[in-house]
């Protein structure tokens, strides 16, 4: 009988919960791409300089990558419901601010608000699923909620290129202040405690965890959005650069998003048939390939360069997935932080490749030169991360415990 309640009660969550995580993870997928539309009209209104924009891009990431941890302690010691809800209400105050920014400082602090209401959302929607369910049924609950999020990427592209034209970004950014305070409101009134972990490890045949388990990942963390570098900021300049100021970069923007929610919906479906290791792997070599041919010809043409943007920014659809296979390896009372510690990576990385995208730029090469080094610099990383990943990767084996669930 009890087991039949828990199992109810899991189910119950699906019509409640989700579909707020679901909006939630939405307005955090349109912040993490939105500034590929807004930044440069922020940056012509505001007289940046080429570092003053990487550093304005790189400030949202930068903060959300530095409350992971945090973020994870807390989530261990209160649960999801509120650290969420709280931090997501500064986020909807940081684009408010945005929206009335005079000069950069206003801007750059506004950003840094935006990317603390965010920070919770991706790994609160990991934890909360992680300690509900199995970790394959997390895995595919997770990637779906993320693939219903990707949504938010495709209205930060053309739908916000209108947007702007019509009423300015200013009002863009308030209204998308107003939004991220309802998902607040919603997370606070749908999501309950979280439930105990279900979970337990077994890695390399031993019934301990130990940190150099975790080790191969950190390089396919720290590299896996770095594709969203572009899409977020850089496709923009990348594109009206080396194709030209009439280059219609809303609309690319738009195709290699809805090329990234293609995938993202198909991958719930792929996890079905092959191994998330199998899907990861894939998913590098093809990321590669296309860094290594936008490097050696940055402007062969406009279709070239939307699908190699395109390819490399559906690389971060494997996110979930990676996540989910570090959860098979993190003890329970440690996986929040666990889990933030490489979530931290990720987003280190993008802030990371954002400022030093931005520093290649000011050396004032030649467009190709400048965008040819961009793309041989990320082809590199993803090499590496590659490399690590495959041949470092240990056997892991997820064991299920009895441990109830508790409201």
């Amino acid at each position: 009988m009890k087991a039949a309640s828990v199992e109810s009660s899991h189910e119950d969550y699906m019509y409640t919960s989700l579909p707020a995580l679901c909006a939630a993870f939405l307005a955090s997928m349109y912040f993490r791409s939105y500034f590929g539309v807004i930044g440069p009209l922020i940056s012509d209104e505001l007289a940046l300089s080429p570092v003053e924009f990487g550093w304005l891009a790189s400030a949202f990431f930068g903060s959300f990558a530095l409350l992971q941890i945090p973020v994870g302690i807390g989530f261990d010691r209160w649960g999801v419901r509120w650290p969420m809800t709280l931090m997501m209400v500064v986020g909807a105050a940081g684009s408010a601010v945005l929206a009335s920014s005079p000069g950069f400082w206003f801007a750059f602090g506004g950003q840094v608000a935006i990317g603390i209401g965010c920070a919770p959302i991706f790994m609160g929607v990991l934890y909360y699923l992680g300690r509900l369910h199995s970790p394959d049924k997390a895995g595919r609950l997770a990637a779906t909620v993320s693939s219903v999020g990707s949504v938010g990427a495709l209205l930060s592209a053309s739908p916000l290129s209108w947007f702007t034209a019509e009423w300015g970004w200013r009002t863009a950014c308030w209204t998308a202040s107003v939004t991220m305070l309802g998902c607040a409101f919603s997370i606070a009134a749908t999501l309950r405690q979280t439930p105990s972990s279900t979970n337990a490890v077994q890695a390399n045949g031993a019934g301990s965890w130990r940190l150099p388990h975790l080790l191969y990942l950190v390089p396919i963390c720290f590299t896996l959005a770095l594709g969203g570098t572009f899409r977020n900021a850089w496709a923009g300049p990348y594109l009206t650069d080396v194709f030209g100021h009439r280059t219609d970069v809303g609309t690319v923007l738009s195709a290699v998003s809805v090329f990234g929610i293609a995938t993202s919906f198909a991958l719930p479906f792929a996890l079905l048939r092959w191994h998330g290791r199998t899907i990861v792997t894939a998913t590098y070599v093809v990321g590669l390939l296309s860094a290594v041919v936008l490097a050696f010809s940055p402007g062969s043409s406009i279709f070239e360069a939307s699908a190699g943007l395109a390819l490399l920014y559906a690389m971060g659809n494997i996110h979930p997935v990676a996540m989910t296979e570090a959860q098979t390896l993190l003890p329970s009372n440690m996986r929040g932080v666990g889990l933030g510690a490489l979530n931290t990576l990720v987003f280190l990385g993008v802030s990371a490749s954002s400022s030093i995208f931005g520093a290649v730029a000011e050396l004032r090469l030649s467009v190709a030169a400048t965008y040819g080094l961009i793309f041989g610099a990320t082809a590199t990383a993803l090499a590496i991360a590659l490399g690590i990943y495959v041949a470092c990767r240990p056997n892991v084996v997820v064991v299920q415990e009895a441990a109830p669930a508790s409201d």
